[in-house]
């Protein structure tokens, strides 16, 4: 029999599929019988659902292969290596080679940046008089998508998110739980970004999205409901903002909150209301993720072309988990959303209904659904606030687990610097990401994570230190650094609003206190601005005192 530590390799080979069928069988048989491995493979199969669920294109897609090629890197620290070439400061290219550990965990914690990564919207941009390509094929049935929220009449989408079947829960392989974002209209009119939560089933299982938009008006229901049991709804009248509250209580709970003098909604509909709404659809002016183009029929025998969307990994290595849009080819709209992980089949979610009305099937104050009765066994669940966009300094050091930064100088090339809050899927804690929008697009992204601190420090001991800064911090390059900054500039699209760029840099910061922020610029840099950005670090503890100590105040 082979010793454990042959075990895990065969374990990381499992999951990467990477196994005979005869292989895969005698893995799962010993996992069955191993508590150790059984464990491990549970623990692992989480962190892969975290960042399963998440996905719309582009950064998306990164996600899945980050988390594919790095998930069980981390059971042990040996691995063959391999040679990469790094960029360090002055363009200057040296060879190195790095262990495929320390990618993989790499990949493994920029895989969870894009996981709450921030959404974008449910719609693409126009790509003017250039020639067909893919990317204009599915512009076009996204603005197919944008027009049925258009007209004189209320229309009715009725859409179906199917949680396809798994295997026993004990199964090695096997996911617990798959997410989406879910978006909500605040009283300002803003959006507000959640997590639904679907576990996985022995048995697949379906929930129905239901919308009402009033297009003359812009009043708007929405419920997600198992069965006849509502797990989620949002609502608009035209003067408050209404929240279906699905909590342990026996019963729905509606609240009512009165809009805010700066009400203004989103321009598009589609943003919230739309198939699938919060998923990010942007393929910006890159259609790199396009992997293939396909004709096809969805069950019904309707012609349909299939996207097959994703990216290769930092070698080049092909896509294992992908998502197909299945588009009419009779009136252009998005059919269907399919999410392939490692060639099975993991989420569905397909339009099943539109229609014209005259009055909404469900009033825009939700007043129907009060106190109906919540599933007996509810597992399907809505996490609040996934994603909170510009939070100040103060809620960063408040809300953080670890020692936190801020660039006490904006950067010299930049805009202000905005900072987001997000839930980590993968551990439940929250993550920050400062990001600089710039006007030459040479944007700042630069996150900071509790898992990226656990991860990142022996990925850097890998790589070479190529600035030591007074404040104390260490500039670490090397390994697929231009890959790594690809994954943090598409996290960051939906604020700096740009596609990363071929010259884009990325490096490892070590800080005094010993956590590992990551940071990307979208372009080149001297070696005078990079200083200048990295001795401008400063603890936030310390950034709000001096504010403090500067206005007079304790």
């Amino acid at each position: 029999m082979a010793g454990h530590e042959q075990w895990e390799d065969r374990l990381v080979r499992l999951v990467l599929g990477d196994l005979s069928e005869s292989e895969r069988s005698e893995v799962q048989a010993h996992a069955g019988n191993c508590d150790s491995c059984r464990t491990e493979l549970r623990r692992l199969e989480r962190l892969l659902a975290c960042a399963g669920g998440r996905r719309g294109l582009s950064a998306e897609e990164t996600l899945h292969i980050s988390a594919r090629q790095g998930l069980l890197a981390a059971v042990h620290g040996e691995a063959e290596p391999k040679t990469s070439a790094r960029p360090v400061l002055r363009r200057a290219w040296i060879g190195r080679r790095i262990m495929t550990s320390s990618i993989m965990k790499m990949a493994v914690a920029a895989g969870i940046v894009v996981a709450v990564g921030l959404f974008g919207l449910s719609k693409l941009p126009t790509s003017g008089d250039t020639p067909l390509r893919p990317l204009d094929l599915l512009s076009s049935a996204c603005a197919a998508e944008e027009a049925l929220f258009t007209g004189t009449r209320i229309v009715h989408i009725q859409n179906e998110i199917v949680v396809q079947a798994t295997g026993t829960p004990d199964s090695a392989g096997e996911l617990h739980e798959v997410w989406l974002p879910m978006c909500t209209l605040k009283p300002d009119g803003q959006l507000r970004f959640h997590q639904l939560k679907l576990p996985a089933a022995t048995e697949s299982y379906v929930v129905t999205d239901h919308s009402w938009y009033d297009p003359v008006t812009g009043c708007f229901t929405r419920i997600l409901k198992m069965g006849d049991a509502v797990v989620f709804g949002n609502a608009y009248d035209g003067r408050f903002i209404y929240d279906a509250t699905v909590g342990p209580g026996p019963a729905v709970q509606i609240a009512g909150q009165a809009l805010a003098g700066s009400f203004k909604p989103p321009q598009s509909p589609a943003e919230y209301l739309g198939i699938a709404p919060g998923l990010k659809t942007a393929l910006d002016q890159d259609s790199s993720a396009v992997q293939s183009v396909e004709p096809g029929t969805l069950a019904d025998g309707t012609p349909i072309h299939s996207f097959k969307l994703g990216l290769s990994g930092p070698e080049g290595q092909p896509s294992q988990s992908w998502w197909l849009f299945k588009v009419r080819d009779d009136d252009a709209t998005i059919a269907e959303k399919e999410y392939v992980l490692l060639g099975r089949p993991r989420l569905l979610i397909r339009r099943v209904r539109t229609e014209s009305v005259d009055v909404p099937g469900v009033s825009w104050t939700l007043r129907e659904l009060a106190g109906t009765a919540t599933p007996a066994t509810q597992q399907v669940s809505v996490t609040p606030d996934m994603v909170l966009p510009k939070v100040s300094v103060r809620h960063m050091v408040e809300r953080a687990k670890f020692e936190t930064y801020v660039f006490s100088v904006q950067p010299a090339w930049t805009g202000a610097v905005e900072i987001t809050d997000a839930l980590n899927p993968a551990n439940q804690e929250r993550m920050f990401l400062l990001t600089a929008r710039a006007d030459d697009h040479r944007h700042v992204v630069l996150v900071q994570d509790a898992m990226y601190n656990a991860l990142l420090g022996g990925v850097v001991k890998q790589g070479t230190v190529v600035y030591t800064a007074p404040n104390g911090f260490k500039v670490w390059g090397g390994g697929p650094q231009k890959w790594f900054a690809q994954i943090l500039l598409q996290s960051a699209q939906a604020f700096i609003q740009d596609p990363p760029a071929e010259d884009r840099i990325g490096y490892v910061l070590e800080s005094p206190a010993g956590t590992f922020p990551a940071l990307a610029i979208n372009g080149p840099v001297t070696d005078e601005e990079l200083h200048k950005l990295i001795d401008s670090l400063t603890p936030a503890r310390e950034y709000l005192s001096g504010q403090a100590d500067h206005s007079g105040t304790k």
